[in-house]
């Protein structure tokens, strides 16, 4: 008889305290150090992803102006990034409904877009609101998150299961989303995308534990599963959300800036109820066990193939020794940090911000002395390929699984069966 449970019986057990929940990353550890974990010793496990989201959009609502005024707004901009009113109008309400993109760039700010303006309200950091009505007439506005009537996050592709390294095969440089400086030509670097044993979708491949309407953290905010995201086939499933921003944490959200551009930043954490055998057996057990594409920057074309385990070994985490930064010493650092995650004096990097820091090895590749992380290296045609850049924090998304683990033991988070299941097209067309 297939070992099973019911939702139901974790729930009481959860009630009782005596309920076994545990990150994947603990689970992972556990085998790696010889341990045999059965069926019984787990009742739900914690999945989560951390990176580069470029499909998130801001969903707002909020009052302009007194009722009566004006008709409606047709344009409106936030911190400069331009904004879409509607599609209700409000007619003589004075309220504005608008969607943001997390990718929109700042007309007056320079290296600032959507997910820099998500993480600033959620840091209760005035924003700068410029409207202009049908009338023709400009209203200028400072709100805060907590002044917004409404104001949620929504994903349209999210936690994406199979990410991709990246090798730029041409002979010229390349200016991408996919690198922090120009990508080098001739296959002399790597960087890759990903949080590996950790994503939701790697862990459930059969959807048997979340669908539509299952409860989740984004950014550390309890929202919810809407469906499947855009552009998703059964090979490479990704998910839709939304979730309150006033909720939201600042250290799992943000801005990354690469040489084409800003990038926003996103998290998402769903819990996998150890429901029946089969639930229990498509959980990675290593990083080994995902596959990681290679493909060739300009077209996408695959090149190759590697595994996480080639580039993730519990190499989590940045160090900083801030002993060798001098005075007088030339920094090929400072301002080249994606996230803006220096603590700077005296024209010196003195520390790292932990909320900031994306671990991505930006520093530690121009400035070794100073900053040391393992990015690894990769063989490919019988050379070794270093890595240079990591789009996806493994270290915030242990955070953000551990959060999940800590919520669900304090009844904070409440497990449920999803209202419907995931329903994906064979391939893209």
């Amino acid at each position: 008889m297939p070992n099973k449970r019911k939702l139901s019986e974790i729930r009481k057990k959860i009630s009782s305290g005596t309920a076994n929940v545990i990150t994947v990353q603990e689970f992972i550890t556990r085998i790696s150090d010889g341990e045999h974990v059965k069926f019984e010793d787990v009742d739900v496990i914690t999945t989560a992803t951390k990176g580069l989201m470029s499909g998130i959009l801001g969903l707002f609502s909020f009052r302009l102006s007194a009722p009566k005024t004006l008709r409606k707004f047709t344009e409106i901009s936030i911190n400069g990034i331009p904004a879409f009113p509607g599609p209700c109008p409000n007619e003589y309400l004075g309220i504005a409904d608008l969607i943001v993109y997390g990718t929109a760039q700042s007309q007056s700010r320079k290296e600032y877009c959507g997910g820099s303006l998500f993480r600033e309200l959620v840091e209760g950091k005035p924003v700068e609101v410029l409207a202009k009505s049908s009338e023709g007439e400009k209203v200028e506005k400072e709100l805060t998150l907590e002044d917004m009537q409404y104001a949620k996050l929504m994903g349209t592709r999210q936690a994406i299961k199979n990410y991709n390294a990246m090798l730029n095969c041409e002979s010229y440089q390349v200016n991408t989303i996919f690198s922090c400086l120009p990508f080098e030509p001739d296959k002399s670097e790597l960087t890759f995308s990903g949080c590996g044993a950790l994503n939701p979708f790697q862990n459930d491949p059969e959807f048997d534990s979340f669908g539509v309407g299952s409860p989740l953290l984004v950014n550390g905010a309890i929202g919810y599963l809407i469906g499947p995201g855009t552009r998703n086939y059964i090979e490479k499933p990704n998910m839709m959300t939304i979730a309150p921003m006033t909720k939201m944490s600042p250290e799992f959200m943000g801005a990354f800036k690469t040489s084409y551009g800003l990038e926003p930043i996103c998290s998402i954490a769903i819990p996998i109820p150890i429901l029946s055998e089969r639930v229990f057996k498509n959980i990675v057990k290593s990083d080994k066990d995902v596959k990681l594409k290679i493909l060739s920057l300009v077209g996408r074309e695959k090149v190759g193939e590697i595994t996480y385990g080639d580039v993730w070994q519990n190499n989590f985490m940045m160090k900083f020794n801030p002993e060798a930064c001098r005075k007088g010493y030339d920094c090929n650092v400072i301002g080249k940090c994606p996230t803006d995650a220096f603590i700077i004096k005296d024209e010196l990097i003195v520390a790292i911000d932990r909320s900031r820091c994306f671990n991505c090895g930006n520093c530690a590749r121009l400035c070794p002395e100073a900053f040391s992380l393992d990015l690894k290296s990769i063989n490919f045609e019988g050379s070794d390929i270093p890595v240079v850049l990591r789009q996806s924090d493994r270290a915030g998304a242990i955070l953000l699984a551990e959060q999940l683990k800590k919520m669900i033991l304090k009844e904070e988070f409440q497990l449920k069966k999803p209202t419907g299941t995931l329903d994906f097209a064979e391939s893209i067309k």
